[in-house]
């Protein structure tokens, strides 16, 4: 029987309802007052909480805040929830739970963050929305919620056009939180495109004799298919690839002859991607463990590869 490792596994948080006593104020902070826009804290409170920590919109005689900032500030700066208000909203929605646990992470680490239209807009730990722009725009999901690689695309185009990163904090069914970051990559490498009729480095040598790939033959035989396009492009771009079914993927891709170094990239299709962020969790782990990046290819006018990597808040 195997010992495994000797160190204790971490303490998960549990976030209790209730105000605790480490650092509490003399005088009970008062409770929010509801408003058409969210959740009313009155001034001097509202100050120190907008003014050092970015939460809530100012208004006039103090901020609004919303759900998720209400549930922080419990969590976080000893202020007291309404009777019954946990459960009214868990009555609301079910996933009230996971969505404010997501929040709770994204900006436990010090950054600041803000909902805006849907989203969360996140500003590093030492800027402040008065000051500057935000450097990353944020969603949550659940572990099982549908993959629409499509839309996740054009969000990420659309983010990162504004000089911004795009970052997604999937919360699984222990309350757990994953961050993911999301990039458009332009990969490239060093290797002579192969043509149809001089293409030495295809195939693999076995028993004195090269063996092609369905998809190397058929890109030879110049049938025109998404997988030969992609090969094609792939190609062009000095880049190798390799059979990935070892790595639950496609193709490794490489940007040196095989026999320089590792492929820095597994790479899956669109219509090949997993369903849902459980899919996505196993393939990035897995391309990380081995020190690649796990790229999802599209054609959308052209060949775009999208990058979805692990990401640490805080660092």
């Amino acid at each position: 029987m195997s010992e495994g490792r000797k160190s204790k596994p971490r303490v998960r948080p549990t976030r209790p309802i209730g105000l605790s006593q480490d650092g509490a104020p003399t005088k009970v902070n008062p409770l929010p007052e509801p408003h058409e826009d969210g959740w009313f804290i009155a001034a001097p409170l509202s100050n120190r909480l907008y003014q050092k920590s970015a939460l809530g919109k100012p208004i006039d005689g103090g901020i609004v805040v919303s759900e998720e900032e209400l549930m922080f500030c419990h969590w976080h700066r000893h202020l007291p929830l309404p009777e019954g208000w946990v459960d009214e909203r868990l009555e609301e929605n079910p996933d009230f739970a996971h969505k404010v646990v997501a929040y709770d992470v994204v900006r436990n680490a010090g950054d600041k963050v803000v909902p805006v239209d849907g989203e969360w807009l996140r500003w590093a730990r030492e800027s402040h929305p008065s000051k500057s722009e935000p450097v990353a725009s944020v969603r949550w999901a659940r572990t099982g919620d549908e993959l629409n690689i499509s839309e996740l695309f054009d969000w990420t185009r659309e983010i990162s056009a504004k000089g911004m990163m795009n970052e997604i904090a999937i919360v699984d069914d222990e309350m757990d939180v994953t961050m993911y970051r999301l990039s458009i990559i332009n990969p490239t490498g060093n290797v002579k495109p192969a043509s149809k009729d001089d293409h030495p480095m295809l195939g693999v040598e076995h028993l004195s004799r090269k063996f092609l790939r369905d998809d190397e033959l058929d890109w030879i035989n110049g049938i025109s298919n998404p997988v030969t396009n992609l090969f094609d492009e792939l190609n062009n771009r000095g880049l190798l690839v390799r059979p990935g079914f070892k790595y639950g993927c496609r193709w490794r891709v490489y940007s040196t002859p095989v026999d320089v170094d590792h492929a820095p990239w597994l790479m899956q299709m669109e219509d090949d991607s997993p369903k849902n962020w459980e899919g996505v969790c196993l393939s990035v782990r897995l391309a990380e463990g081995v020190n690649k990046g796990w790229v999802i290819a599209l054609d959308r006018d052209g060949w775009n590869f999208l990058l979805i990597s692990r990401h640490l808040p805080g660092r």
